[in-house]
């Protein structure tokens, strides 16, 4: 399906922001039942020559607005592609390559294989397909079909749900169901594992590990940057894409496990920053932590569990230079998920829920009613800068006012001392 076919069936689409394309579960299964678990996931581009296409479908949104709206964010996807293929088509060594990036993946389904054969969820086969590209989403229909699946499991590797992930891989399997690429069988789907106390666990040993990278004397005083790929969005419709909170519950449940031992921040990093430039807010917020006497930074994606593409030279990289250039001597970045033993005992949690074999049913997208930060949840005009709802008011003494920041990373003035981990700007949200 097209980016144009897919923002013509799609752009309307409450569940694009929802996640119900499909019901959690659980399946009715039998002794005869082969259930197929979908690993939806970033991918990334077997070839140089793939590198535009990817980063292409990766920056066309499938959420805003009719047809002459389409038009005007093709050209300008089209566009950044061009710019950043060039690009990180030279560093795409430098970067390992989107053969290494795959094999995260493809190691991360060879294990869960394992787990799931050694369980009592019957017969059970994993697949892996992205919305963006390679792995092709059609071939492991296809690969369902030999293989005689009769039910289907839909587990995205992002832990936040978002229009333009997990929504988009939703929506892009149901258009393959309707043209009948894909053959009609029960399918369920898990929407989100923000805060799932086994991501969280393997979330913060990575980062754990992180620290051991800083010299003893430095490693009290390091300053956590929690990064998550994109922005807020909001349907026209007013209906809110719930990643802001979901990234703020997942900085807020590890920083609880941490006992908030160490002063953090959460940064988006959107898209336009593909590429080589950094956006302009990235060296003030660095000079900042360095004026307040930070000279460490360990950077902690927590929007997907392996390295990706188009952000693996961004954060590892570009954003060194930037820390290192305004004195932040200690710079790190913590290593992805990969096939860490408790997050893959994680997913083997979260296909056991759809499956009926959980006792307790997984967190569902209704998190604006517990948001992290006890202001979201009062009065619309409360809300943090950031919410989706795009509503802005008055701040009391009780709330501290949101840092406005310009385009590309956004990062929040947090207090060590707070509990609530401060939203970016309202420039971020749409």
């Amino acid at each position: 399906m097209s980016p144009r076919e897919f923002r013509q069936a799609y752009a309307s689409d409450e569940r694009l922001f929802t996640g119900r394309f499909f019901p959690d579960g659980p399946l009715r299964l039998n002794d005869e039942s082969h259930v197929g678990v979908l690993l939806l996931v970033p991918g990334a581009p077997e070839s140089r020559a793939e590198v535009f296409s990817y980063l292409y479908r990766r920056l066309v949104s499938p959420h805003k607005g009719g047809l002459s709206r389409f038009w005007r964010s093709h050209m300008a996807a089209w566009l950044r592609a061009r710019i950043a293929a060039r690009y990180l088509t030279w560093q795409y060594d430098a970067i390992g390559g989107g053969k290494a990036i795959n094999q995260f993946h493809r190691e991360q389904a060879h294990m869960l294989q394992g787990l799931m054969d050694r369980s009592d969820l019957g017969r059970a086969s994993v697949y892996l397909a992205s919305p963006f590209g390679s792995p092709d989403i059609a071939a492991a229909a296809e690969k369902m079909e030999k293989d005689g699946v009769t039910h289907v499991v839909l587990l995205p590797l992002f832990p936040q749900y978002a229009a333009e992930t997990s929504g988009r891989s939703f929506a892009e399997w149901e258009s393959l169901m309707r043209q009948g690429i894909v053959a009609a069988r029960p399918t369920v789907a898990v929407r989100q594992f923000a805060t799932h106390e086994g991501y969280i666990e393997a979330l913060n040993d990575r980062v754990d590990q992180g620290l051991q990278r800083f010299p003893r004397h430095v490693r009290s005083q390091v300053q956590l940057v929690f990064a998550a790929h994109g922005s807020t969005t909001q349907q026209h419709g007013g209906v809110p894409d719930p990643y802001c909170c979901l990234s703020h519950h997942t900085v807020e449940a590890l920083m609880q496990r941490r006992g908030h031992d160490l002063a953090h921040m959460l940064a988006f990093v959107r898209p336009d920053s593909w590429g080589g430039n950094l956006a302009g807010d990235v060296p003030a917020r660095f000079r900042e932590l360095a004026a307040n006497g930070h000279r460490a930074a360990l950077v902690v994606p927590v929007d997907h569990v392996t390295e990706q593409f188009d952000t693996a030279y961004l954060l590892d990289v570009r954003m060194r230079e930037v820390a290192e250039d305004v004195g932040i001597s200690h710079y790190q970045v913590v290593n992805g998920l990969n096939c860490h033993p408790l997050f893959m005992e994680t997913l083997l949690d979260l296909v056991r829920a759809p499956l009926g074999r959980r006792t307790e049913p997984l967190p569902g997208l209704d998190c604006l009613a517990s948001c992290p930060r006890p202001e979201w949840d009062v009065e619309p005009e409360s809300r943090c800068a950031a919410c989706p709802f795009g509503v802005r008011g008055p701040v009391n003494d009780k709330r501290r006012r949101s840092v406005a920041s310009g385009d590309g990373f956004t990062v929040p003035h947090v207090r060590p001392t707070r509990r609530q981990v401060n939203s970016p700007a309202s420039s971020d949200a749409k």
